[in-house]
């Protein structure tokens, strides 16, 4: 038919809001037979695959259309399809229709009519997911950038360990948590005079309190 402005458009268009969804009007199931459980989702399920080409969206990605399992990143494109969603009337009774009773073809499990309803994987979660992966990148080059920066100035003023002659970075610590200053020892030729120079004190110690001992044993042997 034609709207209000001559030009032809679906009678529904006329009837209802544009949802932003995409796609056309949404199609609700209410099974109503009292069967089993088993027997009521096979014959949901039955309905879901003989009407896939009018429910599936198409998977797409910054070059076009792709097969979904080709395709790193993407998303769908629900143009000219039609959201099923169903459920069965013990459904509704217990929990009303605002309650997890729809399940909607495509999707993986029993949920409220309006999450039901909602199209995921679309684009504009595609381009978020760009957004943040761009805005990773830049953080990225940024901290290398920095790096880079700081690298020159970082080798400017490491200098030659006069013990090992390995280059020694300022602020590098020890095991012993000592920091070398510049010009000095690196911390592990440090660590290693350091040790040798308790040893030698201790050893000073010990010939000291060794000659005490003596002379006192002189004493006590000539009287």
């Amino acid at each position: 038919m034609k709207n209000d402005r001559g030009r032809d458009v679906p009678l529904w268009s006329t009837l209802w809001d544009d949802s932003g969804r995409g796609g056309y009007p949404p199609v609700a199931l209410v099974f109503t037979k009292d069967v089993g459980t088993e027997a009521r989702m096979n014959r949901i399920k039955t309905i879901r695959d003989l009407s896939r080409t009018c429910w599936q969206p198409r998977w797409q990605n910054s070059h076009g259309w792709s097969p979904r399992d080709t395709e790193e990143d993407g998303w769908w494109d629900f143009a000219g399809t039609v959201p099923v969603i169903a459920t069965h009337l013990d459904q509704l009774r217990a929990h009303g229709p605002h309650g997890p009773v729809w399940w909607r073809f495509g999707h993986s499990d029993w949920q409220p009519i309006t999450d039901a309803l909602t199209n995921t994987g679309t684009q504009e979660e595609y381009h978020a997911r760009q957004d943040r992966r761009r805005q990773e990148q830049e953080a990225a080059r940024a901290v290398e950038d920095q790096r880079r920066r700081e690298e020159p100035a970082q080798w400017e003023a490491t200098w030659e360990c006069p013990s090992c002659q390995s280059d020694v970075e300022p602020g590098t610590v020890g095991p012993d948590g000592h920091r070398p200053t510049e010009g000095g020892l690196c911390p592990a030729c440090e660590h290693t005079r350091r040790e040798a120079e308790r040893e030698h004190q201790a050893a000073e110690e010990a010939a000291r309190n060794n000659g005490i001992l003596a002379r006192l044993r002189a004493r006590t042997g000539d009287r």
